[in-house]
């Protein structure tokens, strides 16, 4: 039954493919996979940012590691390196000099994955998934707001989508100062915007009655809580593990629909 249910959304992929009008999309945030050679490259690690400098070049802002990186960057743990907005394939695809050494990117037709070839030295390849904001879920609260001087988030916390320009923060509190500032309360339910900044990974605003900035790591997993007024307020958020077992199905089933969709769009062009 599952292969089936796989099977037709492979095909629905493939015509919606063929018969949508794609646009590659580089700009944004992506997460590297670990597959280049740290021992022999110097690397791109963790993230990627890219940004338009302007209507020829991309921005490449990144963090890197590896031993050759002490030597060709100066012991630098960061680049900054523009890119020739790609022209290949439709826009979807560059071969150029990349930290010494000639290179060819690729972007997937989902504008998800960037395939990465590094055509000297192989070992150095590897490939970035784009990191997409989900703010919605249920996070354990650590404990390091200060409940003698805070009215703190406490245990739990939902995130619900109210509408698509904002989410319902949902959970209890706790703290000397609750009493008073909520009416005796001890569950709290405050509507707050739909994160903009950080390409949706950030947001500031005001939240009960102090200004906030909370930012979502670019894996999903962690909302840090910084009180700009009272740092001794400030906490963290961890997601509540969700069925491994679902997410497994549906997590390869994205990754196969795609792979076979970018082959079958190199198809249809």
């Amino acid at each position: 039954m599952q292969v089936s249910i796989i099977s037709l959304i492979f095909l629905v992929g493939f015509v919606h493919v063929c018969l949508s009008a794609t646009t590659p999309e580089w700009i944004g945030f992506y997460n590297v996979d670990n597959s280049c050679n740290q021992a022999t490259c110097c690397c791109l690690s963790e993230q990627v940012k890219i940004t338009k400098a302007n209507n020829t070049h991309f921005l490449v802002e990144a963090n890197v590691a590896g031993v050759p990186c002490q030597a060709q960057l100066s012991g630098a743990t960061s680049i900054s390196v523009p890119l020739l907005i790609p022209q290949d394939k439709n826009g979807f695809q560059i071969t150029t000099m990349f930290l010494g050494t000639n290179n060819r990117f690729t972007l997937s037709a989902d504008s998800q994955y960037i395939a990465h070839a590094n055509l000297q030295s192989p070992q150095c390849s590897g490939s970035a998934r784009r990191a997409v904001s989900n703010w919605v879920g249920t996070f354990n609260i650590d404990d390091s707001c200060n409940q003698d001087e805070c009215c703190c988030l406490s245990e739990q916390a939902t995130i619900s989508k109210k509408s698509e320009t904002q989410y319902l923060v949902a959970g209890r509190v706790a703290g000397k100062p609750c009493a008073a500032q909520l009416n005796g309360s001890t569950t709290v339910e405050v509507t707050i915007g739909a994160p903009q900044d950080k390409n949706g990974f950030q947001i500031t605003t005001n939240f009960l009655s102090t200004n906030n900035r909370f930012t979502l790591t670019y894996d999903n997993q962690y909302v840090a809580n910084v009180n700009l007024q009272y740092p001794q307020c400030s906490g963290m958020g961890r997601r509540v593990d969700e069925n491994k077992n679902t997410a497994s199905l549906i997590s390869s089933s994205l990754i196969l629909i795609v792979i076979n969709a970018f082959l079958f769009r190199m198809i249809c062009v």
